[in-house]
Order: C-alpha cells, then sequence, then structure tokens
C-alpha cells in the first residue's frame, strides 16, 4: 500500500510507501502525515497546510463495514487539527488501487480534479463542474469518467472556503450524500485548488491478505458478530433516527437552542423514525431504511427521504440531522428537514454546525423558532455566497462573535452536536477533551447519564478505543470498537503485523497524543478542554441539570 503525495503548486505526485513498522490508517494516518509532514503553526488555508485523505487499516479488503475514509488536517474552525470520516465507495475504491492515503499540500491557481486509476495519478482541469453544487458536478463527472468511478467532491461551500464546509463522498448509486461533515474539511480541500478526487478502479483488485485463510476465518467471525450484534436489527429497521426518541426521553434531544433536552410530544412524533417510515410508505410504499452507504456493509442503516411525489430527496438522513434543524429549531415539518439536509449536501455543509449556527441566531433576532422557511432560507444566503450566508458558513463560535451573542454552543469553535451535554454528562467529556472539539464520535458514553461520578474516565477509555477504531476504517455502528481479538485478527491476516489486543489500545493512545501535541504546538492549551459556562449554571429542562463535572477532574483527562 502506498501513501499518493500530491504538489498542487508543481503539478506534481509522487508515490511512497506506507511505513512497515506502523498500523497506519484513517485518523491515525491523518495524525502520522500531520505530525511527520504538516505544520502545527500554518495557516489551514495556505500553501503549506496539507489536506489528507486516508483509508482505514483494513480498508479496500472483503472484510465487512470496513470501506470508510477519513479526511483531514488543520482545521480552519477550530485551529487544531482535524479528522472527519464517511461511507460511501472511495474507500474500498482507494484500497483497490492499492492506495492507503493522498496527502495534499500547496495550492493551484486552477481549480483542477485528481484522476485515479490503476495506471496513475494525474492532475486534471475542473472544468464546468466548477461553481456546480455536489449532485449536478457529479454527474458532470461521470459524463467524463464513466458511470462507476468513486467520487470525493467539494461544493460551493468548499469553493469559498467557508470554515463549516465538508467534503461529499457518493455512496453505491453515485449520489455525493455521504459527508466528512466536521471541522471545515471541505476547506482545506478547496484552499488546494482541489475540486474533486475521481476514482476509477475498473482493473484494481481488492487487497490480497497476507495469511489468506487465517483472514477468512477472522472475517467469517467478524461478519457474524456483526449480524449477530444487540443492535443491529434495530439499526437496519430504524436507522439513526430512533434517537430521537431515545435522546428526548434521556432529556437529551437540543430543542430551541440548546434550551430544553426534549421537545412537545405532538411536535416530535412528526420527525421521529416512526413519522419517517410512515411518511415514505405512504409515499413510496416503503419505510426508506436498509440502505446501504458503502460496499459490503452487513448493517445497512442507512434512511432514504421521499418527497410527496415519491421522488428522492436525500439519503444518509440521520439523527444528527433530524435533531439540528428539527428540535434545535423548533421545527416539526419533515419535509422541510429533509430539504434542508439535501440543500446541505448539494452545498457541501456540515448538517450540525448548520442546524447549531441557524438556533444561535435566534439570539440575534434573525431567526423565530419553527420558521423552517426561514431555515431553509438562510442555507441558500450560503450557497449565494452573500455577506448573511458567509457569517453563517462560518459556524456557530464565528457568528456569536459577529452578533455579539455571548450564550454559544461550540467547544474549541465547533458547535456542540445532538446528545445535550448537561444530561449525557458523559458524552460531554468528549466535548470538552477531544482534540477534534465538540464531536459527537469522538467518545461516546451513556452510562449514568445524569452522574458526574466517574464521567472522565468512561470518557478517556471510550475516547481511547473510538480513536483507535477511526484508524481501521470501521463503522461505529458494527459496535466493534472493544472487540479486541477480531479486529486484531483481521488486521494481522490482511497485513502480517503481529499487533496484540494491548498494541490495538496503545494505537488509540498514541493517536490521541500525537493530536495533542499538535494543538498544543498550534496554541490550543488546556484551558480549551472545557464546555460554555453557561452550560454550569444554566439548568436543561426536564431534567434541570446542569453540567457538573469538575473542572479538576476533566483537566486530568491526558493523565494516561
Amino acid at each position: 500500500m502506498n501513501i499518493l503525495k500530491v504538489n498542487m503548486t508543481e503539478g506534481n505526485i509522487e508515490s511512497m510507501p506506507v511505513p512497515q513498522d506502523k498500523a497506519l490508517g484513517g485518523r491515525g494516518m491523518i495524525d502520522y502525515l500531520m505530525t511527520e509532514y504538516g505544520s502545527a503553526t500554518a495557516h489551514p488555508l495556505s500553501p503549506e497546510a496539507l489536506f489528507v485523505a486516508a483509508i482505514g487499516i483494513l480498508g479496500g479488503s472483503s472484510a465487512p463495514n470496513v470501506h470508510r475514509i477519513s479526511v483531514g488536517g488543520k482545521s480552519p474552525l477550530t485551529g487544531g487539527i482535524k479528522e472527519a470520516n464517511a461511507g460511501g465507495v472511495a474507500g474500498q475504491k482507494l484500497g483497490r488501487l492499492g492506495i492507503q492515503a493522498l496527502m495534499v499540500e500547496g495550492k493551484s491557481d486552477e481549480w483542477k480534479i485528481l484522476k485515479l486509476n490503476a495506471e496513475g495519478a494525474s492532475l486534471e482541469p475542473a472544468g464546468e463542474i466548477v461553481g456546480l453544487k455536489n449532485y449536478a458536478a457529479c454527474d458532470k463527472l461521470r459524463q467524463r469518467y464513466g458511470d462507476k468511478v468513486g467520487i470525493i467532491i467539494i461544493g460551493p461551500a468548499g469553493e469559498m472556503k467557508m470554515c463549516n464546509s465538508s467534503v461529499a463522498v457518493t455512496d453505491p448509486e453515485g449520489r455525493p450524500a455521504r459527508h466528512c461533515g466536521r471541522g471545515g474539511v471541505g476547506a482545506i480541500m478547496g484552499a488546494k485548488g482541489l475540486k474533486a478526487v475521481v476514482i476509477d478502479d475498473s482493473d484494481g483488485e481488492l487487497r490480497k491478505p497476507v495469511n489468506e485463510e487465517a483472514f477468512k476465518a477472522a472475517v467469517k467471525d467478524c461478519a457474524e458478530a456483526i449480524r449477530t450484534g444487540d443492535f443491529t436489527e434495530a439499526f437496519h429497521t430504524f436507522g439513526t433516527p430512533m434517537f430521537i426518541d431515545g435522546d428526548n426521553e434521556r432529556g437529551s434531544l437540543p430543542t430551541y437552542n440548546h434550551r430544553q433536552g426534549s421537545f412537545e410530544d405532538e411536535k416530535r412524533n412528526k420527525i421521529n423514525a416512526n413519522a419517517l417510515q410512515e411518511t415514505n410508505k405512504a409515499r413510496v410504499g416503503n419505510t426508506g431504511c436498509g440502505h446501504t452507504c458503502m460496499p459490503g456493509c452487513v448493517i445497512q442503516c442507512s434512511p432514504i427521504f421521499y418527497d410527496q411525489g415519491g421522488s428522492y430527496v436525500t439519503s444518509g438522513f440521520e439523527y444528527e440531522t433530524i435533531a439540528m434543524f428539527g428540535p434545535n429549531l423548533g421545527v416539526d415539518d419533515l419535509d422541510a428537514i429533509a430539504r434542508m439536509d439535501r440543500a446541505c449536501d448539494e452545498i457541501g455543509l456540515d448538517t450540525i454546525e448548520t442546524g447549531c449556527t441557524i438556533g444561535l441566531l435566534n439570539d440575534a433576532r434573525l431567526f423565530e423558532f419553527g420558521d423552517a422557511a426561514r431555515a431553509e432560507a438562510l442555507i441558500e444566503e450560503i450557497a449565494q455566497g452573500t455577506e448573511l450566508g458567509r457569517i453563517i458558513g462560518s459556524g456557530t463560535a464565528n457568528a456569536a462573535k459577529v452578533f455579539g451573542i455571548d450564550r454559544v454552543p461550540a467547544v474549541k469553535g465547533q458547535g456542540i452536536p445532538a446528545h445535550a451535554a448537561r444530561s449525557s454528562k458523559g458524552w460531554a467529556i468528549a466535548y470538552t477533551s477531544s482534540p477534534q472539539g465538540a464531536d459527537h464520535t469522538a467518545g461516546v458514553v451513556l452510562d449514568e447519564p445524569l452522574s458526574k461520578e466517574g464521567q472522565v474516565e468512561r470518557g478517556r477509555q471510550s475516547q481511547i478505543l473510538m480513536t483507535a477504531f477511526d484508524c481501521t476504517g470501521l463503522c461505529m455502528f458494527t459496535f466493534l470498537g472493544d472487540a479486541f481479538g477480531l479486529l486484531t485478527s483481521m488486521i494481522n491476516a490482511l497485513t502480517g503485523t503481529n499487533l496484540s489486543e494491548e498494541d490495538y489500545v496503545q494505537m488509540g493512545k498514541d493517536a490521541l497524543k500525537q493530536e495533542r501535541a499538535f494543538n498544543l504546538k498550534a496554541g490550543i492549551g488546556p484551558e480549551a478542554d472545557r464546555l460554555p459556562d453557561w452550560m454550569r449554571t444554566e439548568p436543561l429542562p426536564p431534567t434541570n441539570e446542569v453540567f457538573d463535572v469538575p473542572q479538576d477532574e476533566i483537566d486530568d483527562f491526558w493523565n494516561f
């Protein structure tokens, strides 16, 4: 497996081997390349900064659910290191071409496409796709390069280098509906002058394991563990929208700009998983669930939404999006929420940060809760690049500075996602301590959500395991993050390494500490590891909890 080093200034592309003395993939590969070749002090949008796309350690193989792709660099939103990952077909296709990572440096004066196939790599003029929204741009690229290609692309927000821009990845149907969303990774890619990466793996092949028999056995065990997992059937049947009711019951569903933890029943019942399924059944005769976002997926939990005429609107219609455009904005119109999701996919925006920012605008009297039409209009402002649109596209913390708002639901410059910190206190430890900023996947803790006791240790262990898991390319909804034996068996048989279970855990620790070291060099110190003060004093109905985990315990997080 190789790393492609792409210099956009010179137009040069070089190949270098993945170091053999390390298990590197996904988030860990980004951490490694940013540490070895990147600059913590460079401006995120400068030619000196890096943009990295990396598949997991198991990516490109026949293992199940392993083809997520990570992208990252230095975030223009947080100022620190960033990794965001998504499903789609790009991870498998890169692996089939023997490419573990792309490391992009420099800056092109003209928009380019990076074309990859079995014959090599080349930079080509982007041409007519510049300025197009993602769906139309992908249609054009398939006309140019063929129907079977996989595409990694930025939309207009990334072209405008907005701090909240995402990187889209096409799904098995060719739709740019899977997004590496958080941290402004689209702006990092856009700053290079790189509009899209087109991957033609028609002459590629799945990776050959070093120990084929052992790998087959490990893959069989893994697939069976996923299939028979405690949550697989529920995720396949309902998808992540089932969290709407779960978080609402827990009092951790962000509502009215994080002022409540639950949505009124009559409104929530219009936008929850049951409503989604009933709406789709009435329109197209099926629930819209059971779609796969990437090749080899055993769970198939991605929901699709259809309009009143039965036409496709959006896929990957997930909990975070529904929560941040629904309850957080006081909106109970599922059609409007789906249109907002599609608009963000088209423009190339993180739906979490966008919903968080629009909710904040209520404090500036620029948005009234429940006004779905206004929310849609504000997203269109982002697409048009108006002054207000650019402010919203800069993210929650930046918009708050412009409008003089002091009640800001953000950590390290990144908007808090859809599991409310005051009533999910273990989850909040990830928001406070993660080098990635407030991130919903950094470290999931559901135990004793209202207790302040033991949450730092729970959060520490969850982050270590999630970081290691992010290195593999596996989807977190396989719930195999602590199945060390299964994971190391596949990794060792595929790559010829001899990772122990302790080595696997250490991989997570090492990657986390690399991220911490990068952030310290970038000027992000321990003082950034905290929730906003108002979350310690303002109770969140209906539990009326405040965040009361002692700060000195949080400051001890990194002692491992």
